[in-house]
């Protein structure tokens, strides 16, 4: 099963290779196991991008005419989907300009316009950072006239998601979301949003959209990417993210300030790593490097498998996989947790103040609140384990796999 494995991920990979500079994969597809990687197309949300690549070439690529034809006919759905969402976005977008809001759009479209058409890079949500004075302004203006619904349930205290139709809208009044320690204090002290850097950026003939300066949107999403590594496991999509980012404005992009800032974090080494899999696979220039030479994972094997997978060990697994929980003290600095299961395991069960979600930020304000806001915490944990089921993981669950993820971090040189 493991070479099986190993093999869809390079056919995986140099298939989403492909689809990027039309030269032909050098490894054979002869026997492919195509329900799997359409699966996995979808998981990396590479899905349209894949099916417009083989529909090239279909000779060569060996897929049988009826597993084609209900691909190609799932994948007008989701082009269809991406239409619909990025009108609906135009729409959101212009009548916040209309009100004199400023919406600086993080990722998404910004991206999506560096693929081969803007709807390629599929994305599920609209990521924008707002100014927190127009917090209310911007409520009252999506849930009143753009008829948005407000899902305070899963919303935290710096960002507020709201849903329309097939478009989830996260509203950021910060950069780092509900994040505290000392990583997130050398990125606020970046001023990342500094209004003075951002650029104005041309999606389509008729919308352009503000977002972050290119040196500071690189940092971002190298945070971001980074975050998700440690705590669930990261889409391979990102990786052609930032190949075609870098290579589109490395001339703008300070590489010295960015590795200086990944360095305080501790974070350099796995950005090499990173960024060596961005030139191999994705042709970006090799030039940003800080060091001369590349740097691998010590398995590579088990770097690019744990991508093209997504941190999950099994396709059948549906269940949320968010640690943020146990391993936010590898996110944001604090690592006294350790390498020890049983730190992590109390950690799980009785986070602390500064660990807890902001969600009871009751205790935070009065620590003497923190036993409630554990109850309060595994209560909560409980209507979702009987109201979602397989769909959320228990403590055992996460334990196994914050052990899994650590691994990935130890191979990737995060730690």
């Amino acid at each position: 099963m493991n070479s099986d494995k190993a093999l869809l991920t390079q056919q995986f990979i140099r298939l989403q290779k492909y689809a990027l500079d039309n030269i032909r994969p050098d490894i054979s597809y002869a026997d492919c196991d195509w329900e799997t990687l359409i699966s996995l197309g979808g998981l990396n949300k590479s899905g349209l991008i894949l099916n417009n690549a083989v529909n090239k070439d279909p000779d060569f690529f060996a897929v049988d005419k009826e597993t084609l034809d209900k691909w190609n006919n799932k994948a007008r759905k989701e082009f269809l989907d991406s239409y619909n969402r990025f009108s609906e976005f135009k729409r959101v977008y212009s009548s916040l300009q209309e009100e004199g809001i400023r919406a600086v759009v993080l990722k998404g479209y910004v991206l999506a316009v560096l693929y081969p058409d803007v709807f390629s890079r599929y994305s599920s949500d609209l990521d924008i950072k707002l100014d927190p004075k127009d917090r209310d302004k911007v409520h009252e203006l999506l849930t009143q006239k753009l008829g948005f619904s407000y899902n305070e349930a899963d919303s935290k205290n710096n960002v507020q998601l709201y849903m329309h139709g097939n478009l989830l809208i996260e509203a950021h009044y910060t950069l780092w979301e509900d994040y505290h320690g000392d990583n997130i204090d050398v990125l606020r002290k970046q001023k990342l949003d500094d209004p003075d850097t951002l650029v104005l950026i041309p999606v389509t003939e008729d919308i352009s959209v503000w977002t972050l300066g290119h040196t500071e949107h690189l940092i971002l999403q190298m945070f971001h990417i980074i975050k998700h590594y440690i705590v669930e496991g990261i889409e391979s999509r990102y990786l052609i993210d930032i190949a075609l980012f870098v290579n589109k404005y490395k001339d703008e992009i300070d590489f010295q300030r960015f590795f200086r800032v990944f360095k305080e974090m501790n974070f350099e080494n796995f950005c090499a790593v990173f960024f060596t899999k961005c030139i191999e696979y994705f042709g970006m220039d090799e030039s940003v490097l800080a060091r001369e030479d590349r740097v691998y994972p010590e398995d590579e094997t088990a770097f690019i498998q744990d991508i093209v997978f997504v941190g999950k060990r099994d396709l059948k697994d549906n269940s949320s996989y968010s640690l943020l929980g146990i391993l936010s003290p590898y996110v944001n600095g604090k690592k006294e947790a350790g390498d020890k299961k049983s730190g992590r395991m109390l950690k799980a069960l009785f986070p602390s103040v500064s660990d807890i979600d902001d969600k009871y930020a009751y205790c935070k304000k009065y620590h003497f609140l923190l036993p409630v806001a554990w109850v309060h915490r595994a209560v909560r944990t409980i209507f979702f384990k009987l109201t979602k089921g397989n769909k959320v993981y228990g403590v055992k669950d996460k334990i196994t796999g914050s052990e899994y993820r650590i691994r990935m971090m130890k191979n990737s040189k995060i730690l």
